[in-house]
């Protein structure tokens, strides 16, 4: 994997005049679960793993993304890549996410999250990011994140230590992401998770209008499950 420092000595080389789209622009759906890397936990992690409970401290409950792995990995979701010729814009449908990420390097990086819905409300769950590209491959590196899941299954956590590269690059038809986290406080080494895409013909994500959800069905099953 590429180190930070390599990332950074590579950034002038790859955005400015010459821009030009690469295959990444365009609407996508998730290819299947995708897969990671071992997870190891610090003391610090496997704490906060095991007091997480899905019931109550999932984020999606209130309409809120956990991290931005955590939209990514959406089932059914319409996920759109806009390339500009300054900036990324990436729009989920997932709770009607709208992501603005500067091109350039480290200098861009704003303190304020790169993630807001269409009510304008701003998540640092999904962190600051800037871009740029290596070749056909978009790299975003991602800081300044809020503490949240990157897996709200198991409560994987992330916090404001963390920081998180997405690789992007279109093969074979198909779009593949290698999304890295890295975070010494909580993990022992970095987690790495990659997911794949396929193309769909259409020109924008649909209106998602997420409401506070709850778990009624999962407790009511469960419920049914325990009677039997």
């Amino acid at each position: 994997m590429k180190t930070v420092a390599f990332v950074f000595s590579i950034c002038p080389f790859f955005f400015g005049p010459a821009f030009s789209q690469t295959p990444i622009s365009g609407v996508w759906l998730l290819n299947g679960p995708g897969s990671e890397s071992a997870i190891q936990l610090t003391p610090l992690g496997e704490q906060i793993r095991s007091d997480y409970d899905l019931l109550i401290d999932d984020p999606s409950l209130s309409c809120t993304p956990a991290s931005v792995s955590r939209i990514w990995a959406n089932p059914n979701s319409r996920i759109k890549i806009t390339e500009q010729v300054d900036a990324i814009e990436i729009s989920y449908e997932l709770f009607d996410l709208r992501r603005h990420i500067p091109l350039g390097d480290p200098s861009v990086l704003s303190d304020s999250p790169s993630t807001r819905n269409l009510s304008g409300d701003l998540f640092a769950e999904m962190g600051s990011s800037f871009a740029f590209y290596e070749g056909a491959t978009l790299i975003i590196e991602s800081r300044n994140h809020a503490p949240g899941y990157i897996r709200t299954s198991r409560g994987i956590p992330q916090s404001p230590n963390t920081v998180a590269i997405e690789e992007i690059e279109v093969r074979d038809g198909e779009l593949h992401i290698t999304h890295t986290y890295r975070d010494e406080s909580l993990f022992k080494m970095p987690l790495v998770l990659e997911y794949s895409f396929r193309r769909i013909e259409a020109e924008d994500v649909e209106i998602y209008s997420c409401t506070d959800a709850d778990y009624d069905w999962f407790l009511e099953l469960n419920n049914k499950s325990d009677s039997k």
